[in-house]
């Protein structure tokens, strides 16, 4: 029965805290402190999570709570340590790696832009590839409003949703308005296709955690 006891700790992000912060960031959590950052953590059981649509919403809720006080680097969904001690280590060793990971996204947030066919992909027919070029042209026009962007990978409803390129910008927080305004003046000079974005969300998009040693 011991597998199942609640000595684990699972983690949802490492964020920008003062040691001296014992307060949480978030409801049910705590935090697990080295130096100048600390885990956001919950305890767990130390097994796979699975990843439903309620442990995937409660996920994004504590990472929504968390950026409301502090820059924080999301980590992947169901990560879990084995003990304080375990990911305590973790955090010493990637400190220097963690803490320039932060320098680059404190004060910022990621934009996702999404961008479609007006119709049905088949109402596009052969128009799709044309499409497509207007799409990245709008996209590498609005790198220049982020300090980095990632080209998003195509999702399995993409096509069912007529979503022809997706990217995630990583934006300062006083430019937020600004960037919102790029995109409109995108969406106007690029008629024949649509454009959404969304956010601001934590930079779930520009961060890879190092669980290796």
């Amino acid at each position: 029965m011991a597998q199942n006891s609640l000595t684990a700790l699972r983690v949802y992000g490492v964020a920008a805290v003062d040691s001296a912060q014992t307060s949480s960031l978030a409801n049910s959590t705590s935090l697990v402190h080295y130096r100048a950052l600390a885990a956001v953590v919950e305890p767990s059981a130390y097994s796979n999570v699975s990843l439903d649509e309620k442990e995937m919403e409660h996920y994004l809720a504590i990472l929504d709570e968390v950026t409301t006080h502090a820059a924080v680097l999301p980590a992947p969904p169901g990560t879990v340590f084995r003990s304080h001690g375990t990911l305590t280590a973790w955090l010493e060793l990637h400190y220097f790696t963690l803490t320039e990971a932060m320098n680059v996204i404190e004060g910022h947030s990621a934009a996702r832009v999404s961008i479609r066919t007006p119709g049905t992909p088949q109402e596009a027919g052969g128009a799709e590839k044309s499409f497509q070029a207007l799409a990245a042209e709008s996209l590498r026009a609005l790198r220049g409003q982020a300090v980095a962007t990632v080209t998003l990978p195509h999702a399995d409803e993409d096509e069912a949703e007529g979503i022809i390129a997706r990217a995630s910008f990583l934006i300062d927080g006083q430019r937020w308005t600004q960037f919102e305004e790029a995109v409109s003046v995108e969406a106007k000079r690029q008629s024949a296709v649509d454009f959404q974005v969304t956010g601001p969300w934590p930079p779930y998009d520009f961060v890879r955690m190092q669980f290796g040693t």
